[in-house]
C-alpha cells in the first residue's frame, strides 16, 4: 500500500478544557446510503490511495476546521481521505456524517473522525500510531488551539498560571502533535503543516494599534509564540521530512463559536487561507504568516503578513 500525501492542519478549539478526554477512539461514518462501518481500519483502508489530511478542532460544522475540511473535500485537490478530530465522540461522529452527506454520492473522498485531545500526550501518541499504520503518508496537517477563558481578563489581573495554561494549549501542544506526526509526514510526497495563527500574533501589527484595540494579551502572545514555532519548524523539520512546508495562517476575524460569532468574515473566507497553505505547490512559501486581509493584501490575494 502506498498513499501519496499527508497534510496536517491544526485547528482545535479548547473552549471546554475541563471536559477534555485523555484517550483516542476512532469514529466512523454510518450514513444510511453507505455501507455501515464499525472499524477505523476499514475506514482507513488500503485502497484509499492519494492525499490524506488531518484537521484538529474540526468537529463543529460552525468552525474553521470543519469548513476547511468541506472545502478540501469538495475541491479538485486530490484528497481521498479527510480525518476530522476533536474532544467529543458524538460531535465527531455527527460532523463526519454531515460532511460526508454534503458530498456527491460518487465522491471518492472518505470522511472519518477521531477523538483527539492534543494537550494529552497519551492521546497524541495514540492518534499518531493510529494514523501512521493504516493511512501511510500524511499530506497535510493543521489546526488551531484557542483558549477563550482569559481573553478579556485585564492585564493587571493576569496570573502566571493563566499564561502557562494558554501557552501549553496554543503553543506546546502544537509542537508535540507535529513531532508525533513526523514519521507519517516524512513518507509524503508533498507534506504540509498549517498552524492556524492570527495577525494578533504579529508584533508589527499590534504595535500599530491604539491601546483600546490591544486586548487579549495572553492570546496575542501565544500566537506570537506560535509564529516563532512556525519559523523554527520550517527551518528544522525538513531534516526529518525533506519536502515538508510549514506555514502559519491568519484567517482574519471570522464568525465562529470562539468569538461568539462576532467576526466580520464568513467561514469560507477565513478557511480559504488554510486550504491555500494545505495545497501549496513545491515552489510555495515556507515559514511565513499568510493571510488575505488589508492592509497587507489589497486585492484579496494571499500575502505574507509581517512578523
Amino acid at each position: 500500500m502506498r498513499t501519496e500525501d499527508f497534510v496536517v492542519i491544526v485547528l482545535t478549539s479548547a473552549l471546554e478544557l475541563n471536559r477534555l478526554v485523555s484517550f483516542i477512539k476512532p469514529l466512523v461514518d454510518s450514513q444510511e446510503t453507505r455501507k455501515p462501518r464499525t472499524d477505523a481500519f476499514q475506514v482507513m483502508a488500503p485502497h484509499l490511495v492519494g492525499k490524506t489530511v488531518l484537521i484538529t478542532g474540526s468537529t463543529d460544522s460552525r468552525s474553521l476546521g470543519w469548513t476547511a475540511a468541506k472545502l478540501l473535500a469538495g475541491g479538485d485537490y486530490g484528497f481521498s481521505h479527510i480525518i476530522l478530530s476533536g474532544i467529543k465522540e458524538d460531535a465527531g461522529r455527527k460532523a463526519a456524517q454531515e460532511l460526508q452527506r454534503s458530498l456527491p454520492q460518487d465522491s471518492p473522498v472518505m470522511i472519518s473522525a477521531i477523538n483527539l485531545d492534543i494537550t494529552d500526550k497519551v492521546s497524541v501518541e495514540s492518534a499518531a500510531a493510529l494514523i501512521s499504520s493504516p493511512v501511510g503518508p500524511l499530506s497535510a496537517y493543521g489546526g488551531r488551539l484557542d483558549v477563550l477563558a482569559v481573553w478579556s481578563c485585564p492585564l493587571k489581573k493576569l496570573q502566571a498560571e493563566d499564561m502557562m495554561y494558554v501557552m501549553k494549549t496554543n503553543v506546546a501542544a502544537v509542537v508535540e502533535l507535529t513531532n508525533a506526526l513526523l514519521p507519517s509526514l516524512a513518507k509524503s510526497e508533498a507534506p504540509r503543516v498549517v498552524n492556524v495563527s492570527s495577525a494578533r500574533g504579529s508584533l508589527s501589527f499590534e504595535a500599530g494599534l491604539p491601546p483600546e484595540r490591544t486586548g487579549g494579551m495572553v492570546y496575542n502572545a501565544s500566537k506570537a509564540a506560535l509564529n516563532m514555532v512556525t519559523v523554527m519548524q520550517s527551518k528544522n523539520l525538513p531534516a526529518f521530512a525533506p519536502k515538508l512546508k510549514v506555514n502559519a495562517a491568519t484567517p482574519g476575524h471570522t464568525k465562529t463559536p470562539f468569538n461568539n460569532f462576532t467576526g466580520t468574515r464568513a467561514l469560507e473566507e477565513g478557511a480559504a487561507v488554510i486550504v491555500h497553505l494545505a495545497t501549496l505547490p513545491e515552489d510555495g512559501p515556507a515559514g511565513q504568516l499568510i493571510g488575505d486581509q488589508a492592509p497587507y493584501s489589497t486585492n484579496g490575494h494571499f500575502a505574507q503578513i509581517p512578523w
